[in-house]
């Protein structure tokens, strides 16, 4: 079989979260959209369409195994018209079911786990927690399962005082402390999250770990929201939430959405964000209430732009508290892609 990803047209609500990863290396439910496609169709070729070539290098340089897209026919497309945030948001269910479909473990981790179940509650019914035996889930903590399955990954690690309620998913090594999670929640591989979080999904890397309420957003990749900062998801006349993406505008069709927040952007504390706020790749917000459009490496406030030199100096140096850094066709690829927005 040949598969193409195709993200060649991308609706501007997905820019600000592609800057530096593509929609199929997204970590969604413990997996990203080629892992599963690799799972499900072994031997298959896979293919991939960028929207420029810059970005097209960057993936290629990544997956060396993905193949341009130079076919006339493919047996299945994969666009990234069907990851928009506010319709994943809508999904995290069906994302976490299809992780339990592909991943036969999951069934297993939870027998395991029984023996261990005493300091913590459960609300619902025991068999939709799945917890890795790799996991520390402190007394004291409540999971509901009333709405939907809560799975934990190896290495994750839960405080007390912590209520978690599924659908919920927790990325390997993360840690969650003294933390309410609703409504729907999807958490990558070694993230912090505190304080309040409703039906949101956060990307690998991220913190989030203390007070302040993440909700209905879409935050990505090596981001840091500060203490007590807050988005809001609801407009005061109950108005549809509607996005402004540099000279677009789009509709996202629901009363309820917060955030999107692109990769290595940081949050000041105490940072408000209105409702629809879009704050695009390696943002550093310091004012107390921000709102619209936060364009590309802005830096304080908008009108004011991060250095490139401090930016990749600060980015290899936060990357390296997780034992990683850039390649240095991703460290060229920032540098191009800097030059592109600040022009």
């Amino acid at each position: 079989m040949n598969l193409l990803l195709d993200d060649s047209k991308r609706n501007p609500s997905i820019e600000p979260l592609s800057r530096f990863h593509s929609f199929f290396e997204w970590n969604l439910g413990g997996m990203t959209l080629l892992e599963k496609l690799e799972r499900k169709y072994p031997g298959s070729k896979i293919h991939y369409k960028g929207p420029n070539q810059e970005f097209e290098t960057l993936i290629f340089n990544r997956y060396p195994h993905v193949f341009p897209a130079t076919l006339d026919h493919y047996d299945s497309i994969y666009s990234s018209d069907s990851f928009l945030p506010w319709e994943l948001l809508g999904t995290v269910t069906s994302i976490i079911e299809d992780t339990l479909n592909i991943e036969k473990d999951w069934k297993r981790f939870r027998q395991k786990y029984k023996a261990k179940q005493s300091g913590f509650h459960i609300v619902g019914k025991d068999k939709h927690l799945y917890i890795h035996s790799g996991a520390t889930v402190y007394p004291g903590v409540v999971f509901d399962t009333t709405h939907g399955p809560i799975l934990i990954e190896d290495g994750v690690k839960i405080s007390s005082f912590s209520f978690l309620e599924g659908p919920l998913f927790i990325g390997k090594n993360s840690q969650i402390d003294n933390a309410r999670i609703t409504g729907g929640t999807l958490i990558g591989n070694q993230c912090r999250i505190g304080g309040e979080v409703e039906n949101s999904i956060i990307l690998d890397y991220t913190n989030k770990h203390h007070e302040g309420f993440l909700g209905h957003s879409f935050v990505s990749t090596w981001v840091n929201l500060g203490a007590l900062s807050t988005t809001s998801d609801l407009k005061n006349n109950y108005g549809i939430v509607k996005l402004k993406i540099g000279d677009s505008i789009v509709n996202t069709g629901t009363i309820k959405f917060g955030s999107i927040i692109g990769p290595f952007t940081k949050l000041a504390i105490g940072v408000m964000s209105n409702t629809g706020t879009v704050f695009d790749i390696a943002s550093n917000i310091v004012e107390t209430r921000v709102q619209g459009y936060i364009p590309a490496f802005t830096w304080i406030k908008p009108g004011d732009r991060y250095r490139l030199e401090e930016f990749l100096f600060d980015t290899k140096k936060i990357m390296a508290r997780r034992g990683m850094n850039l390649f240095e066709f991703e460290d060229l690829y920032l540098r191009k892609l800097y030059g592109k927005c600040t022009e």
